[in-house]
């Protein structure tokens, strides 16, 4: 009685959590265009190159920041 209880309990809850992570999914996807990946890549190669020199990351103004 007690494990087909278990069980049942068990059941509902991995359930909710599918549930749970099913709506989680759906609400997180986003598209990314292909400008905006592009941004992301130099923003990186930007990153790299400056702590490769030893500069601060992220720089002190950003507006001193140019992506081609």
């Amino acid at each position: 009685m007690f494990d087909a209880l278990m069980a049942a309990t068990e059941k509902k809850i991995q359930e909710y959590l599918a549930e749970i992570g099913r709506r989680g999914g759906l609400a997180s996807r986003r598209e990314l265009t292909r400008s905006h990946a592009k941004k992301m890549v130099a923003i990186r190669e930007a990153k790299r190159a400056a702590l490769k020199a030893g500069k601060p990351w992220p720089p002190r103004d950003r507006r001193l920041l140019k992506l081609s």
